[in-house]
């Protein structure tokens, strides 16, 4: 039987090349957009888009009618949890209201691999937009609908960005273990989570096998991916003089700060015995960028 799944944020850097994959797999994918025409022009075509806004509860239930799986992939960059209104939160709560009205099995969700692992924080730092992002979490655990959350590392699919004008930039010091995983390991997870119980009412952490250095990883990366770009560091105190605006100097400052004092350890054997072993590597994954 074809395996089926409904994603909300389907047009996010994380979510397209999750979909590419699960396409590639054989998965029927609906995918949940407020740009029906945009999102057909950036997904694969076997991909059937349907319009629906998460701040919108009816659109959501006339989205999710038949859907059986709903895989969410939304991201919050505020640090202001008095706002009315975040994806995040209010957002995850329409869309499990939606889900429940639906008859909706089974609901994941991709959030960071800190929110599972406070011990990570080697200076016991709070990352702020985790209490955004917790309620929902707790809304969808409450819910009486099964669930699954991908608490996942660092994702190497981030790196190209971080070239600019011939240099990868790296901000702060860091000098702790990543295990980082990527998209192409992330579908295979899903993938086998879709109807699959010994998923249902989990929180599995993903990563992959290899813990490295952020500067370490970004050499390993460009000697495949672009071989003459030079790696630039820069200090966490110099974000301001960078020319963001000021809200997103604000939340890229606490990120890095945060993610500069975050000690990984490898915690997702019981993630490889379910869902599968992590395949990718920094090496590999580079090349399929190149190829």
């Amino acid at each position: 039987m074809q395996k089926s799944i409904t994603v909300i944020g389907a047009t996010g850097n994380l979510a397209q090349p999750v979909i590419r994959n699960l396409v590639a797999k054989g998965v029927q994918v609906t995918a949940v957009v407020r740009d029906v025409q945009k999102a057909k022009a950036a997904l694969p075509e076997e991909v059937t888009c349907v319009y629906a806004d998460v701040s919108d509860l009816d659109s959501l239930k006339d989205a999710l009618k038949g859907a059986e799986t709903v895989y969410i992939s939304l991201n919050t960059t505020s640090l202001d949890p008095s706002l009315p209104f975040h994806t995040e939160r209010e957002g995850v709560i329409n869309i499990v209201d939606a889900a429940k009205e639906n008859g909706v099995k089974h609901v994941m969700q991709i959030v960071g691999i800190d929110s599972l692992h406070e011990e990570f924080a080697a200076k016991g730092l709070i990352y702020k937009t985790n209490l955004i992002r917790l309620p929902g979490m707790d809304y969808i655990k409450k819910s009486g609908i099964n669930y699954t959350f991908f608490h996942c590392s660092f994702f190497l699919d981030s790196f190209p960005v971080f070239i600019q004008e011939g240099q990868f930039g790296i901000i702060g010091d860091h000098t702790y273990p990543i295990y980082y995983t990527n998209t192409t390991d992330l579908a295979i997870n899903i993938y086998n989570a879709i109807g699959n119980d010994k998923a249902y009412n989990q929180a599995f952490s993903v990563q992959g096998k290899e813990g490295i250095s952020f500067p370490e990883a970004a050499r390993k990366f460009l000697d495949v991916f672009s071989p003459e770009t030079q790696i630039a560091t820069y200090p966490i105190a110099a974000i301001p003089e960078m020319g963001f605006p000021a809200e997103e100097a604000e939340f890229m400052e606490h990120l890095l700060t945060y993610f500069e004092q975050l000690n990984e350890q490898p915690v997702s054997e019981q993630t490889w015995q379910i869902l599968g072993e992590p395949t990718t590597t920094i090496e590999s994954f580079a090349k399929s960028l190149v190829s």
